[in-house]
């Protein structure tokens, strides 16, 4: 489920496996005529795993091995038994009562037993090997728990262990709703909405907590076999009989739920939608953007975002349809998916052979294999094969946390973040440079080198010798370094400042807001990005030359041990530990937390920091996930532009947030 709801039914694709498989095990198993076979009598809403081993275990001599398989439910079709049947036939010796199924008369869509005029082809029997079958998540009858599942909101993230027990994190909710706050028990189900949270108990009850001002929360009493939770509303699906029900807001009639069965069910922002048996989607609510509007077609899986809806066609594509302002709607993709998972206003989901792709608005899509993809208002989470949970995006309110981030392979001395690239010192002096290289910038000189600094498009490095040595772009000659020796360098976005020997400041590249044009007298350290720099003096004050349009370039009085110029704001740690910050504060990005610090590194729209602990602090903007460092100690940290560095005290260096062009994956 997404945090803005999804609903998913099984793959019909799956249905000539599953057939395939039960006729191989019966060409491989059968050697003799079985005894007369009952009539069995499926229910109104079929399960075909359960159907599957009634017929098999008709169909096989009473001496025969039963065959095991195990089969994900399957979307029912009017002429399922009848195939299913015909198919077992085709496997059985020519002597083999063929069972026979009787339909029972149901309210909703019924199995129909094969006209008589169907036929077959009987091939010689022979071995045949058992398809692996890949399982398809759906909506299942609330039993016991037993399968795990990560569920993406607004701003808050939950998951089920494979116990059944639910742990949620993120934003707990204005006036503490309490959206994080899970109820103790086990559930089957899990789906988080935008400011609530509900899920299924063993015995089918529906459960909800969080926001409760439009009655999203107030589950009516029931049997359940599916739930989904939107915005302000909420959808579940009867286990009895497969009819949908919903409560909450009705603003747009986002629960005037039509009559009728589904196999699926999925909340949006203000509509909903849901599956029949036969795979028709049908929608209903708000439809300003057409969102409600379903495009003509049989489909096996449907996710209803804010403003759009995406669902998976009989073939394997996916259609969506509503708003594609960002992206998130584009009207097919070709492929072979299993699951879907549309929210705000990006949509990922996953291929049967495990991988993800997200695409709308730039989220970070996971790498390799997963079981299961849930995508929330600004951020997503995953979980892989081994139930393991990790996400990306926005973790303003913590809802991207856990966070998995892999370590380098080698130690290394420093690490300096850049726009879209990274560069770090080795223990043994060399500088190795990941991410974007469109200009060079992630191609670092030879040489030992004792640090580095990488800006927008260019790197550049003090090298042990004293001498600076730059690489990248160089339209305004900000990787053309004075001769001389250096303590240390900075780049900005096309220029480069450096302390020399004797203490004093040289600045090199463009020069449109004075921001290569440096005071006089001595400094013990410098900070260049974009188009203003700052330094500590020798004595401990701050000065700022530059662009100052939002005062980050107008330093408090005091005296600091280091300073970090960002995009339009700057941070300093004083000499008591304390970080001091200027200059724009609307993203929250110059609004440090308490306690002391060790250092501090200033990034576009946000902040880090090493506390004097160890653990790393960050402040600001996290759309990316570039807030969200991991647990563990630090030596040093190094915000980018939208992704963040550090080297751990044993060496190595992790990154996370934004890893579009591998800048956050660390060589």
């Amino acid at each position: 489920m997404t945090g803005i709801g999804i609903g998913l039914a099984p793959a019909r694709r799956l249905l000539l496996l599953a057939a395939m498989a039960v006729a191989g095990i019966l060409a491989a198993a059968c050697d003799g005529a079985g005894p007369q076979s009952p009539a069995v009598t499926p229910s109104a809403t079929p399960n075909l795993e359960a159907t599957v081993a009634v017929l098999v275990a008709t169909a096989l001599p009473a001496t025969s091995p039963t065959p095991t398989a195990t089969l994900t439910p399957a979307l029912a079709t009017p002429n399922l038994a009848a195939t299913v049947a015909a198919m077992i036939a085709a496997a059985l010796p020519t002597s083999t009562p063929i069972p026979v199924l009787t339909p029972t008369p149901a309210p909703t869509p019924t199995l129909t037993p094969a006209p008589t005029h169907t036929t077959v082809a009987t091939p010689t029997p022979m071995p045949m090997p058992t398809p692996t079958l890949t399982p398809t998540p759906t909506p299942a009858p609330p039993t016991a728990p037993g399968h795990s599942a990560v569920t993406a909101g607004g701003k808050h993230t939950c998951r089920l262990d494979a116990a059944g027990i639910a742990t949620c994190w993120g934003a707990n909710g204005d006036a503490d709703k309490g959206q994080a706050d899970p109820p103790d028990g086990a559930f089957t189900a899990i789906s988080a909405g935008y400011e609530h949270t509900c899920g299924l108990r063993p015995n089918g009850m529906a459960v909800c907590w969080g926001d409760n001002s439009d009655g999203q929360s107030a589950a009516p009493s029931g049997s359940y076999s599916a739930i989904a939770a939107g915005h302000g509303h909420t959808c579940a699906l009867n286990a009895a009989d497969g009819t949908a029900v919903c409560w909450g807001s009705n603003e747009y009639g986002q629960t005037d739920v039509p009559s009728g069965a589904f196999t699926a069910i999925t909340a949006g922002g203000e509509h909903s939608c849901g599956l029949r048996a036969d795979g028709i989607a049908v929608c209903w609510g708000d439809d300003h953007y057409d969102q409600a509007t379903v495009p003509e077609g049989r489909y096996i899986a449907v996710a209803a975002g804010e403003l759009h809806t995406c669902a998976i066609r009989d073939d394997g594509g996916i259609a969506c349809w509503g708003s594609n302002a960002d992206g998130q709607s584009p009207s097919s993709r070709k492929g072979q998916f299993a699951i879907v998972s549309a929210s705000k206003r990006h949509t990922c989901a996953i291929t049967i052979r495990g991988t993800a792709s997200c695409w709308g608005r730039s989220v970070a899509r996971p790498a390799g294999t997963v079981a299961n993809i849930s995508a929330g208002a600004d951020h997503t989470c995953w979980m892989d094969r081994d139930d393991q949970v990790s996400c990306a995006g926005n973790n303003r309110y913590g809802q991207s946390k856990p966070v998995t981030v892999t370590p380098s392979a080698d130690t290394y001395l420093s690490v300096s973040a850049g726009a879209l690239h990274t560069c770090g010192v080795k223990t043994d002096g060399r500088v190795v440079c990941w991410g974007d290289n469109e200009r060079g910038q992630a191609l670092p000189q030879r040489g030992i080198f004792k640090s580095v600094s990488t800006g927008v498009h260019h790197t550049c490095g003090v090298q042990t010798n004293g001498s600076v040595a730059c690489w990248g772009d160089n339209w305004n000659e900000e990787a053309t370094p004075p001769e001389g020796t250096f303590q240390s360098v900075s780049t900005g976005e096309s220029h480069t400042c450096g302390v020399r020997t004797d203490g004093t400041v040289a600045c090199w590249g463009r020069n449109s807001d004075g921001q290569a044009t440096p005071p006089e007298g001595t400094f013990q350290s410098i900070s260049s990005r974009w188009p203003h720099t700052c330094g500590v003096r020798t004595e401990g004050s701050v000065t700022c030359w530059g662009r100052n349009r939002e005062g980050q370039a107008t330093p408090p009085e005091g005296t600091f041990q280091f300073i970090s110029a960002g995009l339009y704001h700057t941070c300093g740690v004083r000499t008591d530990g304390s970080v001091a910050c200027w200059g724009r504060k609307r993203e929250g990005q110059a609004t440090p937390p308490e306690g002391t610090f060790k250092s501090i590194s200033a990034g576009q729209w946000y902040t880090c920091g090493v506390r004097t602990d160890g653990s790393v602090a960050c402040w600001g903007n996290g759309d990316d996930g570039e807030t969200a460092p991991p647990d563990g100690d630090f030596q040093s940290v190094s915000a980018g532009y939208i992704h963040t560095c550090g080297v751990r005290t044993d060496g190595r260096v992790v990154c996370w947030g934004y890893d579009q062009d591998g800048q956050a994956t660390p060589q």
